[in-house]
């Protein structure tokens, strides 16, 4: 079977492939080694390693900071993607080069980690709901405090977990950037949120959200304030899409209450997929809209924030860089049955 689904958030078009799951696969994907390492910059004992922390959990009052005791800490990454202070360039251009055809800027903003749990084998799924939204509760902080940043214009929380999906430390973490520009991606969804509202008088999302909870069938989990589905056109094999039921524009913006319930919905399918697929690799991502339309008020932004699950249980080829289109070997509905715990 084989079917064309386009993206609303996008307007990407995604080709839903299940018969490719089954082509031969000499080259199986790189699972993350777990075994103990006393070399880790991220376990505990180990924080002279890493840049000063400026946030941790857990430690006993009194006891000194850079040290053991936390249970979550934060601080900056050692190699940075952007950095906070007006670096030098690095790397120059051509004498002569015309501006408009090589257009450059200073790689400022903000680049941090979040090591979330003190056992080097933990995963996503080895969270509980309460200590998932701890966490969440933490990337909400660092997100408003990035946002105060001059030079910051979109703030982007992910998580790289395993070698297949951008990963280059075992040890479980998230990280957080702040940077200069809004990113493609982030301005196409802000151009498809403000036409589908200048149309309809509606929120994208929100209508999608009611859709997708009145129908059922890509369904994951739902509560009072989330709703977790298999999204329509999903990119990879399954991926995950929650949703706020309450329109907001931003991580930064979302309550105490909002993120406890989004704990509820994300750990629990977490778990599901793990258990499927054992240690697989993922990204975990949160989209929020760009600074600047994140401090309008919630009911006037167009935009609607939202976290993606996306497995790296296939790579991508020469037709997907080439073309943009991607191939999807899971259908979104049969992904979203065995979620719920449907094996039928």
């Amino acid at each position: 079977m084989s079917m064309l689904r386009q993206d609303p958030l996008t307007g990407r078009w995604v080709i839903i492939a299940a018969g490719r799951s089954a082509r031969p696969n000499e080259f199986p994907a790189q699972t993350r080694d777990k075994t103990p390492r006393t070399d880790c910059p991220f376990c505990p004992g180990n924080e002279n390693e890493t840049t000063d922390e400026v946030w941790a959990l857990g430690r006993p009052i009194g006891q000194p900071a850079n040290g053991p005791g936390w249970r979550m800490r934060a601080f900056p990454n050692m190699y940075p993607a952007l950095v906070p202070t007006d670096p030098v360039a690095p790397f120059g251009r051509d004498e002569g080069s015309p501006d408009h055809l090589f257009p450059q800027a200073a790689g400022l903003g903000r680049h941090e980690v979040v090591v979330y749990s003190t056992d080097h084998q933990a995963s996503p799924a080895a969270l509980e709901p309460e200590q998932l939204a701890e966490l969440l509760t933490v990337l909400r902080d660092r997100a408003r405090d990035f946002s105060q940043h001059p030079d910051v214009r979109y703030v982007s929380a992910f998580c790289n977990h395993g070698p297949e999906a951008g990963a280059t430390l075992g040890h479980p973490h998230m990280q957080i950037i702040g940077a200069p520009e809004v990113p493609l991606l982030a301005v196409t969804k802000t151009e498809r949120f403000a036409k589908y509202k200048e149309d309809h008088s509606q929120c994208l999302m929100c209508d999608m959200e009611a859709a997708e909870r009145e129908a059922g069938t890509r369904l994951i989990a739902t509560n009072e304030h989330w709703t977790g589905y298999a999204p329509w056109a999903s990119r990879f094999p399954w991926e995950m899409l929650f949703v706020p039921r309450r329109h907001g524009a931003s991580l930064a913006r979302a309550t105490g209450e909002e993120l406890n319930a989004l704990a509820e919905v994300l750990a629990p399918a977490l778990k599901s997929l793990f258990a499927f697929h054992g240690d697989p690799s993922l990204n975990i991502v949160i989209h929020s809209a760009t600074i600047d339309s994140a401090g309008q008020d919630e009911d006037s932004s167009s935009y609607h924030w939202h976290l993606e699950v996306l497995p790296r249980l296939s790579r991508p080829a020469g037709f997907e860089v080439g073309t943009g289109y991607t191939i999807n070997s899971a259908v979104p509905e049969d992904v979203a049955r065995w979620l719920r715990g449907e094996r039928g």
